[in-house]
């Protein structure tokens, strides 16, 4: 019996999983029933009964794109995938810039306010920042969920080296906060 290519060991393991037995496998494919046997058993095929697993396994390989049995075209499947996961990560790492400037601004514009309704108005300026972030982070949240990111590759940032407005800033906001009470 000739070798089985990649692709037809997927199909083989389509229809195991869809419940074909080992011998009409081996009947319908060439392929002796003691080598599908053992495949099976080394991959952890399902037999049928539990389709749920199988459905798993195809939604997981069609949402990552890598579906192909070939070597070649399956680890350019793999590098584009990653590629596309990077993408989003290097997102994650530049968006926060944007809100870490509203903040900045927003303080900034506290501190210069001499009037009670420019100290207002900065103030609003303040909540937008902190509203965005919380949006942001729950965006985040949810694509590296959707992505499996936390799981496949853990990015480490290290909070101890961003830069921070000195603690007095915060201190001077939150005093003026508590005047307009």
């Amino acid at each position: 019996m000739p070798r089985p290519t990649p692709e037809t060991w997927s199909d083989i393991r389509a229809k195991r999983e869809a419940g074909a037995t080992f011998k009409s496998l081996s009947l319908e494919f060439g392929v002796s029933d003691a080598a599908i046997v053992k495949r099976a058993k080394a991959e952890g095929w399902g037999d049928g009964k539990d389709v749920a697993e199988a459905i798993r396994r195809k939604v997981s390989e069609k949402v990552s794109a890598i579906v192909s049995a070939d070597p070649v075209k399956k680890a350019r499947e793999i590098d584009a995938a990653a590629d596309r996961a990077a993408d989003i990560i290097r997102r994650h790492q530049e968006e926060p810039e944007t809100v870490r400037g509203m903040l900045y601004a927003g303080i900034e514009t506290h501190q210069a306010a001499e009037s009670k309704e420019a100290k207002a108005l900065a103030f609003e300026d303040l909540k937008a920042a902190k509203i965005s972030s919380e949006v942001l982070l729950n965006i985040h949240r949810l694509e590296r969920q959707a992505w499996n990111l936390d799981e496949a590759a853990a990015v480490k940032v290290d909070l101890t080296k961003q830069e921070l407005p000195p603690p007095d800033v915060y201190r001077r906001i939150a005093e003026d906060l508590l005047r307009r009470v």
